[in-house]
């Protein structure tokens, strides 16, 4: 089964993919005049000034940055860098920056779209973000529901299965529990949490994601400094790697390439469209607010939080660990500033992956409800619960495998979608 999740992996994350990614992603730069480098002071303030807006309706700025910030954050963070380098190598870390600075623009796209389109539809039942544009702005209700059948599996595979298998793998690391439990007792938590809508998700998230990103960014940095003698050799072998055609361990550029864009989707989830699913709940219906708020997301979670955990791990671990795999990689570069950093990776690994996981639920659901076309989700809900247990005691490869092609196949109709609607986006000043 790995091997031929492996070789459908293989094809889908084809050159074919990337251009794709990137010729949105560069489409939409080079439209807004590389407005996320020219309109940082815009930018800065409109979203800053749109997290203090207080609204009685939908769920406020803050709480739908946050839950979005959760569920991109989850164990791609960590985790998923930890995969990326052992698959492709330290030039995965090049090309993941690369992408995601050109895929800000993405991000603003499909959250402009999104916004804009679910205010201009709101009197249609369970049609949002995506969904709404796809069906509305292409007149394609067909494709609409490829594109939430594709999102229900993106997210079984991506935000359900994968967090509770690294959640799982991490307390089994750190902690020494064995994973059939703790698998149980998050299956258990997270329906209780989800079971109370977005306003329940977006509450426990706007507690937890701020808390847990900085406590992240405190045990990295005591990490950089303690190797602080070997962060500017390890730039060098980034830079190196990225652009070799035979490059150390065999990995290559084009390695290098495809994980450091797939990698980057995986945590910043730009072009696949769930994003707009939770901005489209917030009491901001502006366009450019959401389209701007989604670029804070991608540049918070991936060129600094993923760039953060790749240096991390690229300066504190040596060959010994070239066994070492996921959430182990992950716990031994951290856990070489002591108990502090070895418990506390295990914790965030934890707290990460359960908000990704409860986040995501809310873009399953949705997708859901446009399916079946009804209101109640309790089926699905608990579905969902019940695929947390069977992600935390699968293996990790394989889960990982299935979790790249979940989101390659759900990004087509996405990306697809917001190049026909180009015309409709509007950008900052």
């Amino acid at each position: 089964m790995e091997r031929f999740l492996n070789a459908v992996n293989g094809v889908v994350w084809g050159l074919p993919m990337l251009v794709f990614f990137m010729f949105t992603a560069v489409r939409f730069t080079m439209k807004s005049r590389f407005f996320q480098v020219r309109g940082i002071k815009t930018s800065t303030k409109v979203f800053i000034g749109s997290l203090f807006k207080k609204d009685d309706n939908g769920i406020s700025q803050f709480s739908a940055f946050c839950s979005v910030l959760g569920a991109c954050i989850g164990t791609g963070n960590i985790v998923g860098i930890a995969t990326a380098l052992y698959s492709g190598g330290p030039g995965v870390v090049f090309w993941m920056i690369i992408s995601a600075l050109f895929s800000m623009m993405t991000a603003y796209a499909e959250n402009y779209l999104g916004a804009e389109y679910s205010v201009r539809y709101s009197f249609q039942k369970n049609c949002v973000g995506a969904i709404c544009y796809i069906k509305n702005g292409l007149n394609m209700s067909g494709l609409s529901k490829i594109y939430a059948f594709l999102c229900i599996t993106s997210v079984f595979g991506m935000g359900n299965m994968t967090q509770s298998n690294s959640l799982c793998d991490a307390a089994a690391v750190t902690f020494n529990v064995p994973k059939p439990v703790i698998a149980l007792v998050i299956s258990i938590s997270a329906f209780f949490i989800i079971h109370g809508g977005i306003k329940s998700i977006a509450k426990f998230q706007t507690i937890i994601v701020p808390a847990a990103t900085l406590f992240y960014l405190f045990i990295s940095l005591a990490v950089l400094i303690k190797y602080k003698e070997s962060i500017l050799p390890v730039f060098r072998l980034i830079f190196s790697e990225a652009f070799s055609i035979k490059a150390l361990n065999g990995f290559g550029m084009y390695k290098a390439i495809r994980y450091g864009i797939s990698r980057g989707v995986f945590s910043n989830e730009a072009g696949l469209g769930s994003s707009t699913i939770i901005h489209s709940q917030s009491n901001n219906s502006d366009g450019k607010v959401q389209g701007i708020s989604a670029m804070a997301e991608v540049f918070i979670d991936t060129i600094f939080m993923c760039t953060l955990t790749s240096l991390v791990i690229l300066v504190a671990t040596k060959d010994s660990t070239a066994d070492l795999y996921g959430a182990q990689l992950s716990s031994y570069a951290y856990s070489t500033i002591g108990a502090t950093g070895k418990f506390g990776v295990g914790i965030l690994t934890v707290i990460f992956a359960f908000t990704s996981l409860t986040s995501c639920s809310f873009y399953g659901e949705k997708s859901f409800q446009h399916i079946s076309g009804k209101a109640d989700t309790t089926a699905y809900k608990v579905v969902y619960a019940i695929f947390v247990f069977v992600g935390g005691v699968f293996s990790p490869k394989l889960i990982w495998e299935l979790a790249d092609i979940c989101n390659g196949l759900m990004a087509i109709p996405n990306l697809f979608a917001i190049n026909c609607l180009q015309r409709e986006v509007i950008f900052p000043e």
